[in-house]
């Protein structure tokens, strides 16, 4: 019996593996995962994991916000479980700012539908926190039709907010292919561009509610890119600026256009 107790211990209680140290070589459970709990076990796996996480979450944050391309470059290296995954930040990122900001996408664009006295719909779209201006002689619509308009709205952009993530990822692939061919890669720096962007047009909403100003702290995003694309290509820099700037002004007409498509799916489903 004693044998048979000592055999059980020396395999992994999750799945069966044999055990050869403190950790499963097969499923990575812990030796002592799965034994009767003792509070100074669970205590010490309750600090270990704050500390663990939250260290990941800030020292994520600190490369994102303060050193451009840095994580981008962690990644292309290998260097991975140190920091959190691109696709989950981003995730994390995009519904926060669904949650906080007051507007749609990494530009905070502000819609406005409107009836025409022909009673058209009629949507505008402005950026940066500005209200657009209604046009002659439209009226608002009413309540309901603003609610049940915006919910198809935001339904259609819900299914096409993450393909602007995709166009530039091939856009910057075109660009640089030459020195990172491999389309993944260059669809990695777009999530951590766009975590950086939504983050700060996040930031935008919050602060601009304060001081007007602050609307359009998200147009920094240009000089952000500029300094990673630096840090990951180590190109001249009137070369960088070109193409940061073609980069930038074919994201704005993306996310227009993926606004606009939104809203006029919206539109079509309504009628």
């Amino acid at each position: 019996m004693a044998d048979t107790a000592h055999a059980a211990e020396l395999l992994c209680r999750n799945c069966g593996h044999s055990l050869s140290g403190a950790y499963c070589a097969a499923c990575g459970q812990a030796e002592h995962d799965g034994h009767p709990p003792t509070l100074g076990h669970f205590i010490h796996d309750l600090v270990h994991e704050f500390l663990h996480v939250d260290g990941t979450i800030f020292r994520t944050l600190k490369a994102l916000f303060f050193q451009p391309g840095k994580l981008t470059e962690e990644y292309w290296a290998g260097h991975i479980v140190s920091w959190v995954r691109p696709v989950r930040i981003f995730l994390i990122v995009v519904a926060l700012h669904l949650l906080i900001s007051t507007g749609v996408g990494p530009l905070n664009f502000q819609l406005v539908a409107t009836k025409s006295p022909a009673g058209d719909l009629h949507l505008s779209v402005a950026n940066g926190g500005k209200v657009p201006d209604m046009p002659k002689g439209n009226v608002p619509v009413t309540a309901e039709q603003h609610r049940e308009f915006f919910e198809k709205f935001e339904k259609a952009y819900a299914l096409i907010r993450y393909s602007s993530v995709l166009l530039f990822a091939l856009a910057a692939w075109l660009l640089y292919r030459r020195q990172q061919p491999y389309f993944v890669n260059n669809l990695i720096l777009g999530l951590h561009f766009y975590s950086f962007w939504y983050l700060l047009a996040m930031l935008a909403s919050v602060l601009g509610r304060w001081s007007f100003g602050l609307n359009n702290l998200s147009l920094l995003a240009p000089v952000y890119l500029f300094l990673a694309l630096g840090h990951l290509f180590h190109e001249r820099w009137y070369v960088r600026l070109f193409k940061t700037l073609a980069l930038y002004v074919f994201l704005l007409a993306t996310e227009l256009g993926l606004a606009l498509a939104a809203g006029w799916s919206a539109y079509l489903v309504a009628h």
